[in-house]
């Protein structure tokens, strides 16, 4: 559109040699640049960043975008979004919305590249910066794992004292300074003739162990993700906390979990952990009371 608005003004100009057509060629020919003086300011200050939804459920439809930020009025940019999947290492680059797949769980790294920021006439474009890379996760659904014997009800090995004035097993013992007066057991110090403390007691869990070994096909891996996420979630039901070792590409993984907000973290950074090439943790030995590994074979048990 500017060659062409330039073209008729040399056009004027050589076919009317007036004042009127010398000042239009000369406006036209400056336009370029006092366009990009005024750009300078937000070009500068410019800067590119990934954006979309931070997790998404498995079959979810999200989109992702470019975004930029300017605190002055934003000249016109462009560049794309390169997307690397944190599991298998694959790229590609994200140009519309049906190159975002949620049919698989994982981490998706979103990274801004040759992003070209423009004047406000767009006549005139240089390299821009970017804020860096963003993350999204797309989490598994459970997965059920049948036939498997969960523990049930926890019987404690060992009891150890609990803080605390309250509880609903207790054990005697002889007063010592420090403790409330709240717990002395008075019938009994009077028996005795000595202050007796009833101290309250708290059960010691056992070790429950779940391992995993994070390698398979996607399919695999989604069940994988699915089933201990389900398993995760049962154990937490029944109020049991329980330590998860996962062998991934950096190496063998230790979570230990005692609420869903653990888990849930657990699971995100394994969606962003390299697949393991080899090696098993079924091979060593656990000293745990419950143990249980998980696979993604669709007929594992």
């Amino acid at each position: 559109m500017y060659l062409a608005v330039l073209a008729l003004c040399a056009g004027f100009y050589v076919a009317y040699d007036q004042w009127l057509a010398w000042f239009l060629l000369i406006l036209v020919l400056a336009l370029p640049w006092f366009s990009l003086l005024l750009s300078l300011p937000a070009m500068i200050r410019f800067r590119a960043e990934p954006s979309g939804p931070e997790t998404l459920e498995m079959g979810q439809e999200g989109q992702l975008w470019l975004l930029g930020s300017c605190p002055l009025p934003m000249p016109p940019f462009r560049g794309r979004l390169r997307l690397q999947d944190l599991l298998t290492g694959k790229q590609w680059y994200y140009q519309e919305p049906e190159d975002l797949s949620t049919a698989h769980c994982g981490g998706i790294a979103m990274a801004a590249e040759k992003i070209r920021i423009c004047d406000y006439l767009g006549l005139f474009a240089f390299p821009a910066k970017s804020t860096g890379k963003r993350v999204l996760l797309v989490r598994p659904k459970p997965v059920n794992i049948p036939r498997l014997r969960l523990p049930g009800q926890y019987v404690p090995k060992a009891w150890k004292p609990k803080t605390g004035t309250w509880g609903e097993n207790h054990e005697l013992r002889l007063y010592r300074p420090g403790d409330s007066m709240n717990q002395i057991h008075w019938k009994l110090s009077a028996k005795t003739g000595k202050l007796m403390i009833r101290q309250p007691m708290e059960p010691v869990q056992g070790l429950l162990l779940v391992t995993a070994n994070l390698r398979g096909t996607r399919q695999e891996l989604d069940r994988l993700l699915g089933r201990l996420l389900w398993l995760g979630r049962m154990l937490l039901k029944q109020n049991l906390a329980f330590e998860l070792r996962v062998l991934t590409g950096k190496g063998p993984l230790t979570f230990p979990i005692g609420e869903e907000d653990g888990l849930m973290q657990a699971l995100d950074t394994l969606l962003c952990s390299p697949m393991a090439p080899e090696g098993d943790l079924r091979q060593q030995q656990y000293a745990a009371d419950w143990y249980c590994h998980v696979g993604g074979d669709a007929d594992e048990a």
